[in-house]
Parts: structure tokens; sequence; C-alpha cells
């Protein structure tokens, strides 16, 4: 769901797709890193490690930063066990069925839907980011209000994990119409927004973005 943009270019955070396995009590941020990365390496999700160290801004955490890596939880989410980098096979059941549903009624990936959901969320619902985006597919609410009276033609509860994703797969159906059909454009345009895309291009973390999903969908398929 776009940020907010734009920001000048040398001040963005340049992100890389980090899924190495590592078990430690603390990581100290090295440039190219992302919240994601990061929780993704250590098998817990953007939410959990934000809320442990604190982090107003869950989209940008400082190379130099020393970050807490709150304890993996076992088993409670329902999600299969992780891979080898720390990322679920699977999403949690209830979650998983929803995104699948909502998916094909849509006619997306189901993988590729779950891929942008933890990417932006880890899958979490109750996860608000300090820009005000929400749910598990971290949709804006000015974006929630565009999709329920441009695209669904009722209200939206953004609040409400279902309208959540319905919302999310809404947005993506409108800017992969815009793009052609151009996947990795259309990731861009819900990331950074597509005006921001066209007059600045695609910035660094956007490019990260997708590469990140790109990887994700193949570990859900």
């Amino acid at each position: 769901m776009p940020r907010m943009r734009p920001r000048p270019p040398s001040t963005l955070p340049v992100i890389a797709l980090a899924f190495a396995f590592a078990a430690t009590a603390e990581y100290t941020v090295e440039p190219g890193d992302t919240l994601s990365g990061i929780a993704a390496e250590h098998g817990v999700s953007p939410a959990e490690l934000a809320e442990a160290n604190d982090l107003a801004d869950h989209d940008l955490v400082l190379a130099g930063t020393t970050l807490r890596i709150p304890e993996a939880r076992p088993g409670g989410s329902g999600a299969s066990a992780p891979g080898g980098d720390g990322v679920p096979m699977s999403a949690p059941p209830a979650i998983g069925d929803l995104i699948e549903r909502t998916a094909h009624e849509h006619g997306w990936s189901p993988a590729f839907v779950k891929a942008v959901a933890w990417q932006e969320s880890g899958w979490q619902q109750q996860r608000v980011s300090s820009a005000g985006a929400v749910g598990i597919m971290q949709v804006m609410p000015g974006t929630g209000t565009f999709v329920s009276t441009r695209l669904a033609g009722e209200d939206l509860d953004l609040a409400d994990s279902a309208d959540n994703v319905r919302a999310g797969v809404l947005f993506l159906d409108h800017v992969h119409d815009l793009t052609g059909g151009d996947v990795e454009l259309t990731l861009a345009g819900y990331y950074q927004g597509l005006a921001s895309v066209e007059r600045y291009g695609k910035f660094d973390d956007t490019r990260a973005y997708i590469d990140n999903v790109l990887a994700l969908r193949e570990r859900f398929r």
C-alpha cells in the first residue's frame, strides 16, 4: 500500500532480500535491511519485532541500530513450521483459507496474495503502521474509501480481516488493470503508488519489495 512518498532518494533505506537463518537475541541493522527482512530471518512477524523495539515507523530501520529479537512463538499461530530461513511454509489456516478464497474469487494466485500479505504485515490483522495502513493487506484508510466506493460498491471495514483482504485484492486488481497486467509494476504501484513510480521511477526499497514478494510467492506455492 502506498507509503508516505516521495522521500529524497538519498535518504531511502536500501532493502535486501535477507532470508538467511540466524538465531540470536540481538541483531545490528546493516545497510539494506528492512524490518520485514530481519523478522523473516529470525522467524518472528514484523509486528512482533516492531513491538519488541518500540519502533514508531515500521517501514524504516536505521543501519547501526541494535534490535532485540523476541523469542519466536512456537506453534500458537497454526502456521506450518518455518523453513530454514525462518519464513513459514504456509499461512495459519484461518488466514490462509481467507486469502485463498478471496484470491480465487478475483482470479489471483493465492500464493501471490499470501506473499503480498506476509510482506505487508506478517499476516497480522491487528497491525497498524505509523502511516495509518491497516491490517493484513496494510490498506490506507483513503484507499479503503476509494475501494469501497469505486470498486466494491459497498462499505468495507478495514478492521475486519475478510474486508481487509478483499480491499487489498480489489486494489491489486485496480493497479494490475492500470499497468496492463505488469506484475512487477503492479507491486510497485501497490507499495509506492503508481503516480510516484511514474514520476520518480521505482525507489530502491520498492525494488526490494518486489523481489521479496516474488520470492515469497515461490515459497507459498
